[in-house]
């Protein structure tokens, strides 16, 4: 897992405007590092607003992706962690953890988010991720679930 979310793809906000904030904002060191292009940001904010909040796997955790395309170049793990969850529905769809997952392919990014859904299974793990307050400690944890 520490392979693939590095320190430099997490960020730490206290609060973005709205869903859609959250997962440009989420999305943006995968995309200045051209894992993936502005497209590929768009896709994913279009798979909600037309499948509704599915990205939103658990109270407070949501993994943003869209469709493997020719906009992503790289298999990609980045992190927003906000201090004030964001509500992606009318319906209590809360997450205060967005990652962003990139896929080239069908099969590429399966290890990874098989390993994410493992570690984000754990309730202690998911409470440490939102009570952390840097990075360095996000890595930690990802470390300690390897």
């Amino acid at each position: 897992m520490t392979q693939i979310i590095k320190e430099e793809h997490i960020q730490l906000r206290e609060k973005v405007a709205n869903w859609e904030e959250s997962i440009q904002v989420a999305a943006a060191p995968l995309l200045q590092e051209s894992y993936f292009n502005d497209d590929y940001v768009k896709s994913m904010i279009k798979s909600v607003h037309d499948m509704g909040p599915y990205i939103v796997i658990a109270p407070e955790i949501a993994i943003a992706h869209a469709r493997p395309n020719d906009n992503v170049h790289k298999v990609g793990l980045s992190l927003l962690k906000l201090e004030e969850h964001i509500n992606f529905s009318d319906n209590s769809h809360y997450a205060s953890l967005v990652f962003v997952l990139s896929a080239i392919d069908n099969e590429a990014h399966l290890e990874i988010l098989k390993k994410l859904a493992t570690i984000l299974s754990d309730k202690e793990t998911v409470q440490s991720l939102i009570l952390a307050n840097s990075k360095s400690e996000i890595i930690n944890i990802f470390k300690e679930n390897d």
